[in-house]
């Protein structure tokens, strides 16, 4: 007996092999659009925390280089490489890297400091050799294996980890400074290994008020005309931080005194280094406040220029060894959140300013040139008075503070002016 297929019966057969092999097709093509779409997502979200977890471990760098360059121990370095790094990670968009970086009970005395974090150091950067010898002056931070959230990278299997490090340490030695702010200090001799006569640790007028005495001579008031620069608007951003980056000052060079007061762009500038804005055209995007506005007990200075030494044993005016040490150096004089901010724009070392140096024979008129002995790095002390006859400016010499500029090209070359890099790790291709 035969069985026979009618024409209609052959074509809903075929019909239904073709349903099927439009599933399977439709299937690939589907899970292939979710796993472009993984990428994209998923590699997408890893390259931003990659990119956020750089910037935190390069902070992290910069300032342990910077403690060690201040003459800190290792020790302190790995604290304060520590400090800095868990400050970043307490920012709301680094919440998701907060998570995935051990910071319970970290362990300053050896190079793992958490699980995941190692702070090491070296005599050079590369080859970057870790030792525990004090003095090395290059650091490494490293933050390993942060794990990330998944959207839909589970579809391929893949869990998705980052991790960073940086190299940061001293540089050459700098020959010419271009972030030399306008004022001059007055040097005590023109011996550049005693520090021309200045003691660290000591407080020194970096610019008189009216009707206070001049060291350099009538009608100035310890400003100068750098960088080409002339009038309040120059004044105010060079003091703000704007600098010239194809000009510095270096011993011998003939620096311009800038005469008058000019109290307010005086203190529209330097006192945005502690988030005073008070007009002018200079602004929080442009030049961001220190992490660290901590005051202590204002600094005066009597008719002849000099510094009135506080009376009462109870005062004293904050320091730059405090400030160095945050919120600890803090506790006397300020509040936390003097110490601290959430502000992302907030900056480290704004109130580290290097200053021309020059030997004053108080005799310089009007507007005129001096020659620079050198540059000196203070630390801003206080905020600024917008009263005349009280708008002194008051910084702590600290002999050496980071700092831009020319590197010297001959290798024998010493000066006590270098600043802190980042350096490319040789052991991490993505430093």
């Amino acid at each position: 007996m035969c069985l026979s297929i009618d024409k209609g019966s052959r074509k809903y057969l075929s019909l239904g092999r073709q349903t099927g092999a439009i599933l399977v097709m439709f299937t690939i093509g589907l899970f292939s659009l979710l796993v472009v779409a993984a990428l994209a997502l998923d590699g997408g979200h890893l390259l931003l925390n990659k990119g956020r977890l750089q910037n935190a471990v390069d902070a992290s760098a910069l300032y342990a280089a910077k403690v060690v360059q201040d003459g800190g121990t290792l020790y302190e370095a790995r604290e304060a490489a520590t400090s800095i790094l868990f400050q970043n990670l307490d920012f709301n968009e680094n919440s998701e890297l907060s998570v995935g970086i051990d910071q319970t009970s970290p362990d300053f005395n050896q190079a793992q400091i958490t699980s995941n974090i190692f702070i090491e150091f070296s005599q050079w950067p590369d080859p970057f050799n870790p030792i525990l010898d004090e003095g090395s002056e290059y650091v490494r931070v490293r933050v390993e294996s942060v794990s990330l959230n998944n959207f839909l990278a589970q579809i391929v299997n893949f869990n998705k980890q980052v991790r960073a490090s940086a190299v940061a340490g001293k540089s050459t030695d700098i020959a010419c400074m271009n972030k030399v702010v306008p004022m001059m200090v007055c040097a005590v001799n023109d011996d550049s290994t005693d520090n021309f006569g200045l003691v660290p640790e000591s407080l020194y007028v970096m610019k008189v008020g009216a009707n206070q005495g001049s060291s350099i001579g009538p009608g100035n008031f310890q400003l100068l005309r750098l960088y080409d620069g002339s009038g309040a608007s120059d004044i105010r951003r060079a003091l703000a931080g704007e600098f010239n980056h194809g000009e510095c000052v270096g011993p011998g060079d003939d620096v311009v005194t800038e005469p008058g007061g000019s109290v307010g762009p005086v203190v529209q500038g330097l006192n945005t280094r502690f988030g005073q804005y008070s007009g002018g055209g200079v602004s929080l995007d442009e030049f961001p406040r220190d992490f660290n506005s901590c005051e202590g007990d204002r600094v005066e200075v009597d008719s002849d220029g000099n510094i009135i030494p506080f009376s009462n044993p109870s005062k004293s005016e904050y320091t730059y060894d405090e400030y160095i040490n945050g919120e600890d150096g803090a506790s006397s004089h300020c509040n936390i959140g003097d110490v601290t901010t959430d502000d992302l724009i907030a900056a480290t070392g704004r109130r580290e300013l290097p200053v021309v140096i020059g030997l004053c024979d108080g005799l310089t008129n009007g507007s005129n040139t001096i020659t620079a002995l050198g540059t000196g790095c203070f630390f801003l002390s206080q905020t600024v008075s917008q009263q005349g006859n009280i708008a002194h400016v008051i910084g702590e010499f600290v002999t050496s503070c980071v700092n831009t500029g020319t590197a010297s090209l001959d290798p024998s070359f010493v000066s006590n002016s270098s600043t802190i890099v980042l350096y490319r790790d040789p052991d991490s291709p993505d430093s």
